[in-house]
């Protein structure tokens, strides 16, 4: 499930029947429904669209070290995005607010695709992750304006098709096109779709502002239309909460790339400074949600392991298990196995197919079953054994090609475990704060797609360095020959040929760190998947 359709789901249990008595409104073309569409599937592509390109573009920016910003700059922006377009709706309605998101969309990828420095090239990607927050999130908004309720049902399911389609195809794409057209390009080709996709939007559709007898609240993808009195309060926006936020997961990004770095002993005031930032700012933020917020974006009562603590806490350790995990489907077959960026885009096939389909079949079977933890439970098992024979078959043995499919029942896994997870949270009914649980719920999926990221690279990056140094100590201009390789997935022409095999086994043995990041977190989240209740979905 996707964020639009799984938020809608949420928001339902509590305004059905509003729904019902929803007049069916004037029905656009499918011309602007297809835009829509593509608007998703731009924003949920962008997601894992760095996860293979990202090694390539810091290389070409002189700045290896700094891939996983690259990877977490969209992120970023996105989570960080999301409170504001609600503000956006309340004030210009929610066609003129896709409009800004897919402006600031293009303006993010432009600024990548012309960059010549790391920072502009981050700075772009962070300011795509504005835009593509609102792209993803006000389609789902736009369709229950615009269609009456006998035909959102099905729209919603072509989102969810096409959400899934993007997620999955993203990191695949993205490599595929570096490879054809350059990297530079494989950000600006995006510009275009998007201008499409503006221009029909904002031509079929009418940028009104919302009815003053509606408050429009939007969370993760949904908005529900309540019935008000004129002089209902605006709810005002946690402005301090997100600052203090935005600066607590800078601090933390910087932390860990700091402890990857050569001579640390060197930056040690500079890690003083980020890690008490961090911990100030973490700690003031969490006082002001709790105590000084009118409005909190997270409603810390939630996080109670009696209510929807656990759900949250798994998502946190789901995320991280995931995207730990990303280095090693690609960026491995090229670097150690000598593939090349096409061919190491092809092992991102079984992955992408894999999580599609555990995520429909999950689906199914929680609809027959009417049943969340125990797929939970399945899905786990499943993954475990997966990213474990991934640990020995790819980095203690020599895998033969034909083993990149042992990332299919991986990837089926984690599509079983995100769905499940959602339904849970779904089955749970809150009956207040419903739209608080499911942005929190979000909101810990993306702290942990950022940590597993970011932890993953910055750890592997130090394990290869530590064994290059050891591999490479007789070797006349080792920091520079180290820097050179650190810097290229590919090692042809880098080392003399003396050296090559031992390089690549150092550097194929240091993609240990992904499989086992990810399977200590899939282990501690297990452990609480078995403290969840099974409640009935229906």
């Amino acid at each position: 499930m996707t964020t639009q359709d799984q938020a809608a789901l949420v928001a339902s249990s509590q305004g059905d029947e509003h729904m019902h008595h929803k007049s069916s409104g004037p029905q656009v073309g499918k011309l602007a429904v297809g835009s829509l569409l593509l608007a998703c599937f731009l924003a949920n592509a962008d997601e894992s669209f760095v996860l293979t390109t990202g090694s390539d573009v810091a290389s070409a920016l002189n700045a290896s070290s700094s891939a996983a910003w690259l990877i977490t700059g969209y992120n970023l922006g996105y989570i960080l995005a999301l409170p504001l377009y609600g503000q956006i709706c309340d004030l210009t309605g929610p066609t003129r607010a896709i409009l800004v998101a897919l402006t600031l969309y293009g303006s993010g990828c432009l600024m990548t695709g012309v960059s010549q420095s790391i920072h502009w090239a981050v700075a772009g990607r962070v300011i795509s992750g504005f835009g593509g927050a609102g792209m993803n999130e006000l389609v789902s908004v736009i369709l229950n304006e615009i269609h009456s309720f006998d035909r959102v049902a099905m729209l919603r399911s072509y989102v969810t098709t096409v959400s899934i389609i993007g997620i999955t195809c993203g990191a695949p794409l993205g490599a595929f096109l570096t490879s054809w057209i350059g990297w530079q390009w494989a950000f600006l080709i995006h510009i275009p779709f998007a201008m499409i996709s503006l221009t029909v939007i904002s031509l079929s559709l009418s940028p009104t502002k919302p009815s003053p007898f509606v408050t429009p609240k939007l969370s993760y993808g949904s908005i529900d239309n309540c019935k008000a009195p004129e002089n209902t309060p605006r709810k005002s926006f946690d402005i301090v909460g997100l600052i203090l936020l935005f600066i607590s997961v800078i601090c933390f990004l910087a932390l860990v790339q700091l402890t990857q770095a050569e001579n640390i002993e060197r930056k040690s005031i500079l890690l003083t400074i980020c890690a008490a930032a961090f911990v100030g700012c973490t700690t003031a933020f969490c006082l002001n949600e709790t105590r000084w917020a009118q409005d909190p974006m997270i409603h810390f009562s939630l996080l109670s392991p009696n209510k929807f603590g656990l759900i949250y806490s798994a998502q946190v350790l789901l995320g991280i298990a995931q995207f730990s995990m990303a280095p090693i489907l690609g960026d491995y077959w090229v670097s150690s196995r000598g593939l090349s960026a096409s061919e190491g885009a092809m092992c991102w096939i079984p992955g992408t197919i894999g999580f599609a389909s555990g995520s429909l079949v999950t689906g199914k079977l929680i609809q027959k079953t009417r049943k969340c933890v125990r797929w939970t439970i399945v899905g786990l098992v499943i993954t475990i054994t997966s990213f474990t024979l991934i640990l020995v078959r790819w980095t203690i043995f020599e895998p033969q090609f034909w083993e990149i499919l042992y990332s299919f029942p991986g990837w089926f896994g984690m599509g079983m475990l995100l769905s499940s997870q959602f339904a849970a949270l779904s089955a749970a009914r809150p009956e207040q704060n419903a739209a608080t649980s499911v942005t929190t719920y979000y909101f810990a999926q993306q702290v942990g797609l950022m940590t597993g990221i970011t932890t993953a690279k910055a750890l592997l990056m130090k394990e290869m360095r530590r064994g290059l140094n050891v591999t490479l100590k007789d070797q006349p201009g080792r920091a520079k020959l180290i820097d050179q390789i650190m810097g290229h997935r590919q090692l042809a022409g880098l080392v003399p040929s003396s050296l090559a095999e031992p390089v690549r086994l150092v550097i194929q043995k240091s993609y240990y760190v992904s499989p086992v990041t990810s399977l200590v977190s899939l282990l501690l989240a297990f452990f609480i998947v078995l403290k969840q209740r099974d409640v009935k979905t229906f």
